[in-house]
């Protein structure tokens, strides 16, 4: 999501409050599948749900590394998730059914979308909860690693006051496609969710959004294995007294 740049500036106070929104009938289809498929085929394990805030607006962002990541994002989290995915993969019908079912809202990359940007607003204005991949793409590179963060996380988080909640998600790097599903069900790969401390840029300038976007990032690759941490290679890691990563 990238910041918005010619009109004037779009703000959370611009936005009417509501009461967040309930999730449509298939988000909570679509997650309790993705729980079943999950425990079927792989180990899966979520660390730092403490974390979380049950509500208040909130913007979860995490790292990207494969096509399941939407879902197994929100069915880590113990709260609903508006999610953003880019405008192409309404292209396919059965997908953009798939993702209104889901009430997963379209992006347009690398252009200010003024239209998604008031989405998101809208949903943190009323109390809900966004997910966002401020990497912005998965992109061809192999191994996955973090690639640089986009600015959109921080924007919206100085614009609406809302939290940042980072989300570390390994081991999904093994699913590059949907045909890998069936090659899973022998490797069972160990996924890995692991949520950090809530962070609060609210006291940051929107002059500071640079800044404010390499906290979000090195705060994502502090959950993550140093192997994963790409751009953000130098992060120490988060200690929480679990198991070393």
């Amino acid at each position: 999501m990238t910041p918005s740049a010619p009109g004037p500036p779009l703000l959370a106070r611009d936005v009417p409050a509501a009461r967040p929104p309930a999730p449509p009938p298939g988000y909570r289809l679509g997650i309790a599948a993705t729980i079943a498929v999950t425990r079927l085929l792989a180990t899966w394990r979520v660390e730092g749900a403490e974390h979380v805030p049950l509500t208040g607006g909130l913007i979860v962002a995490a790292n990207h590394f494969s096509f399941v990541d939407p879902a197994l994002l929100g069915a880590s989290l113990p709260r609903p998730l508006t999610l953003f995915a880019k405008a192409e993969l309404w292209r396919s019908l059965p997908i953009r059914l798939f993702c209104e079912a889901m009430g997963v809202k379209p992006l347009r990359r690398g252009e200010a979308d003024r239209a998604a940007i008031r989405q998101a607003l809208e949903v943190l204005s009323a109390g809900g909860a966004i997910g966002l991949f401020p990497e912005g793409t998965r992109g061809p590179e192999r191994p996955r690693v973090l690639k640089p963060g986009k600015a959109g996380v921080a924007f919206l988080a100085l614009h609406s006051g809302a939290p940042v909640l980072p989300v570390g998600i390994a081991g999904t790097d093994a699913i590059d496609a949907p045909s890998d599903l069936v090659s899973t069900a022998f490797r069972r790969p160990q996924l890995r969710v692991r949520i950090g401390p809530l962070l609060d840029l609210s006291g940051s300038s929107h002059a500071e959004v640079h800044r404010a976007t390499e906290r979000v990032m090195r705060a994502i690759a502090d959950l993550l294995p140093p192997h994963y941490r790409g751009a953000y290679a130098s992060s120490p890691g988060y200690t929480d007294g679990r198991t070393p990563l």
